[in-house]
């Protein structure tokens, strides 16, 4: 079963066992949709649920004190990939593009997708060839095409040379 990662526990919230989750995804009722997670790879279902900014509250069946809650801090939040949202064109899962092969459209290739940073702007690819780090921004003119079934991810060239950083 494939899982998508929507949120991470940040923390026990009051004596009872809930948790202060922030949310990862796009939508900001997106627990509210939800009847179960999986954090740790044990799957929980939820029994109460609110949302409050980029936070969610959530209580887990099973957990019900403090101290097992905060045993989930810092854990990923994850659901089945049947639960995830739907994709409008040009948008994808950070899952099925990390890994991808990064090429130009002459068939150069660059390095891996190793992740992906969200920022305001525009989300950050971070890659790696070999033992050398580098970053780009996913922008339109840069991104010829992403094949997620191939794990194919083909940029310009030119666009690519005048955006990418490189760590020392």
């Amino acid at each position: 079963m494939a899982y998508i990662t929507v949120g991470r526990v940040l923390r026990a919230q009051g004596l009872k066992g809930e948790i202060k989750a922030q949310n990862l995804s796009d939508d900001p009722a997106r627990f509210d949709k939800l009847k179960a997670v999986y954090i740790g790879g044990r799957p929980y279902a939820l029994t109460a649920k609110r949302a409050a900014g980029a936070f969610a509250y959530l209580s887990l069946s099973g957990v019900t004190d403090r101290d097992t809650a905060q045993s989930l801090s810092g854990k990923d939040i994850q659901i089945d990939r049947v639960n995830a949202a739907e994709l409008a064109d040009g948008e994808y899962f950070i899952a099925d593009i990390t890994g991808s092969v990064i090429l130009t459209e002459s068939g150069k290739i660059l390095g891996e997708i190793t992740d992906v940073s969200q920022f305001g702007a525009a989300d950050v690819i971070e890659a790696k060839n070999g033992d050398k780090t580098f970053r780009f921004p996913f922008l339109k003119r840069l991104v010829l095409n992403v094949d997620t079934v191939n794990k194919r991810f083909t940029v310009d060239e030119g666009v690519f040379c005048g955006v990418c950083v490189y760590d020392d």
